[in-house]
């Protein structure tokens, strides 16, 4: 089970605490009223981190004076780190080898290895009829490899 099922997890149990306090408050006495707030906030936030809007919360408030491009190549960053802790896997290929599978020179710009990637993506794109998923897969370790 992954970390966020887990919390998740352990969030609705507070939650059904939480509920089955407040019954027994209302049916038996009042003082379970007072001892379910805890249980309740306590799963709130468990579910706030583990929905990820905690972390949003925390990067839009840290990085709000932040230049647009830079936030944009730390999310390309972040969802490749994702990308990559799920695939444990994956081989990652040497730069020469990516620049190899992307045609692209060693003096090739960032607009250049873009565009091969584009056009090799185009090509090898499992959806088209010519499409092969292991060469796609290859091309896009290849752009990933580069654009680090």
């Amino acid at each position: 089970m992954d970390r966020d099922g887990l919390i998740i997890g352990v969030a609705a149990v507070l939650f059904g605490i939480t509920a089955l306090m407040l019954i027994v408050g209302i049916v038996v006495n009042p003082f379970f009223l007072v001892v379910a707030i805890p249980f309740a906030g306590s799963g709130y936030l468990l579910w706030y981190e583990a929905s990820g809007q905690l972390s949003e919360r925390i990067s839009r408030e840290a990085g709000a004076g932040d230049d647009p491009r830079e936030r944009a190549r730390r999310t390309r960053r972040n969802r490749r780190r994702a990308r990559a802790s799920r695939e444990p896997n994956r081989p990652t290929p040497s730069p020469s080898e990516a620049r190899r599978i992307l045609e692209v020179d060693d003096s090739a710009g960032e607009d250049d290895i873009k565009a091969a990637y584009r056009r090799k993506a185009k090509e090898h794109h499992p959806d088209t009829d010519s499409g092969d998923e292991e060469t796609f897969k290859k091309v896009s370790r290849a752009y990933e490899a580069l654009s680090e």
